[in-house]
């Protein structure tokens, strides 16, 4: 993995041939760093060139500055690390709302310990916003597990603060809200509201009055009201955005489960040329019928930064939250619940078995949701009875597992049999895995996200944030990937730790490869575009617990620097 002479000799060899006049002339060069190119070999060279946007050689310091001519641009790296662009593997770009949205989230990412600080937060938040009697306010962020009290909060905790404000607290994870009375008066949520499909209103114990938490689709009853925004103040919000996530250098993003009017949004914005990040976006499912009848919306094309990347479904919950689906139960209390709790699914099999046709069907790549084994049953269980419907195979669609948190060593070996490609999420290895030691014992807890034992079965995975779930710092998820330290010091899995370049793959290449543009990006090689990251440290040289603090520098896209500390 050194600056090895043979190995940047054959480089030189293989990009620049014979007859050197008929080598081009860069428009800019990189020279004296350290380029992890992340190809099929995790080459390390010194050197870049570009042309146009894409990568015209790689190599020596000496052989890329034959390319360069009294115009090119030159970048010397002083020993400075380069690595291609980062692919964000699942996150949700759009939510645009989180810049009106008050941060309720413990340390590291907040300040909130208790049921009184979130009080206290949004309150400021109230004056800070000049949000009037009557409007609505919304949080996100909080996680019982980390408040002093270890409970969730219930709408008697904001009623007093917030009398003449519907008041929405959102959990760390995005599958479960408390309402305070506010809220649920308006939105008709009372003791005779029933519990919609695949959602449940917790009560008080002994009767049927609304604690305030809402679970995965019971939040669907929430009427809340946002202020409209203009579409040139969209258009700001989502400058803001590309600029946040190149800041952690990522030139690829994902909007998870797009609703219409954010394909319509993004779609609008990329003819107005107002993406300058790849933004992969994954309509609802439930929406498919209604885009598939517009011409104009085109899935698997990347044009003026957007594609339309495939489909995504939800088949369970969040497992911090108690609501994923699992085949053996929980070991702590789960509200809501009082034997036997294992999470549930948020769809029918039956439902489950026909949306994997549907979309096997107009041949476009599926992205399903599931974080217990139960649901990554199910989720095998629809593909395969596809598979046999349709008289196709899954291997070559790439269906994707989303989180995949707790997937069984038998059901690795399905995905290898099937062709799923997991996108891990080894961030819970730090914010909640003490928290899943808890409730579902050490032996379930220490295999979440298993890169190892993936890497062992020959399966390609990525890796992801699911931000805002949890930061968007890349740097920070390498680290867990790596380390898997958990908030109190303990390795979560030790055998299911990777190597950093195992780790860097998972955000690049197979990044890359999840959206079918492996031959484009994700390393940096001969005719791929220019997509480049200027790190602090070098990820692969550097002490492991040091991972986390690198910093990106700069970011590139296709040539053109977009973010510059």
């Amino acid at each position: 993995m050194k600056n090895n002479p043979v190995i940047l000799s054959i480089i030189t060899l293989a990009l620049f041939g014979c007859h050197s006049n008929q080598v081009k002339v860069a428009d800019k060069i990189f020279v004296n760093g350290n380029v992890l190119t992340v190809d099929s070999v995790n080459s390390i060279a010194q050197a870049v060139a570009i042309k146009e946007g894409k990568i015209l050689a790689v190599g020596s310091s000496s052989e890329i500055e034959k390319l360069k001519d009294d115009k090119t641009e030159v970048i010397d790296l002083a020993g400075k690390t380069l690595i291609p662009g980062l692919i964000d593997g699942h996150s949700h770009f759009l939510r645009l709302e989180k810049f009106e949205t008050a941060d309720i989230s413990s340390p590291p990412v907040g300040t909130v310990t208790k049921i009184a600080d979130i009080v206290t937060v949004l309150q400021d938040f109230k004056k800070e916003q000049n949000i009037k009697d009557g409007e609505w306010i919304f949080a996100r962020g909080y996680d019982p597990d980390e408040l002093q009290e270890k409970r969730h909060p219930e709408k008697e905790d904001l009623d007093a603060a917030f009398p003449n404000n519907p008041v929405v607290l959102t959990h760390a994870s995005g599958h479960l809200s408390v309402l305070n009375s506010a809220a649920l008066k308006v939105s008709g949520i009372d003791a005779n509201t029933k519990d919609p499909a695949g959602g449940i209103i917790v009560r008080k114990k002994g009767s049927k009055e609304p604690t305030g938490l809402l679970q995965e689709k019971a939040k669907s009853l929430i009427k809340e009201v946002r202020r409209e925004h203009t579409f040139e103040e969209k258009l700001e919000l989502l400058k803001r955005q590309q600029n946040y996530y190149a800041s952690f250098g990522i030139t690829t993003a994902q909007d998870g489960r797009s609703s219409f009017e954010s394909v319509d949004f993004l779609e609008k914005a990329a003819q107005k040329k107002a993406l300058f990040i790849d933004i992969e976006a994954l309509p609802a499912y439930e929406i498919l019928d209604s885009l598939l009848k517009i011409p104009a919306y085109k899935f698997s094309t990347l044009e003026n930064h957007l594609k339309l990347a495939g489909i995504k479904l939800g088949a369970d919950g969040s497992p911090q939250g108690k609501t994923a689906f699992f085949t053996i139960p929980f070991l702590t209390p789960v509200p809501g619940c009082d034997s036997d709790c294992k999470g549930f699914p948020t769809i029918t099999q039956e439902y489950f078995n026909n949306a994997v046709i549907k979309v096997f069907k107009n041949n476009l790549q599926l992205y399903v949701h599931t974080n217990g084994d139960a649901a990554i049953d199910n989720y095998i269980s629809a593909v395969e009875n596809a598979n046999k419907i349709l008289n196709t195979k899954s291997v070559g669609k790439r269906p994707v597992v989303v989180h995949s948190q707790f997937v069984r060593a038998d059901q690795l070996d399905k995905y290898k049999e099937l062709g799923l490609l997991p996108t891990f999420f080894t961030n819970h290895a730090f914010f909640w895995g003490d928290t899943h030691v808890a409730n579902l014992g050490q032996d379930r807890a220490y295999f979440l996200s298993p890169l190892n034992s993936a890497i062992k079965k020959g399966i390609i995975f990525t890796n992801h944030t699911d931000y805002s779930v949890t930061p968007l710092n890349q740097l920070f998820l390498l680290w867990t990937s790596v380390e898997r330290k958990s908030r109190s010091g303990r390795v979560i899995g030790p055998d299911e730790r990777v190597t950093p370049v195992e780790g860097l793959r998972a955000i690049t290449i197979n990044g890359a490869y999840e959206y079918f543009e492996e031959k484009t990006k994700g390393s940096i090689e001969k005719g791929k575009l220019a997509d480049l990251v200027i790190l602090s440290d070098n990820p692969i040289t550097i002490e492991f617990e040091k991972i986390k603090d690198i910093t990106v520098l700069e970011t590139i896209k296709e040539g053109k620097t977009i973010f510059k500390k």
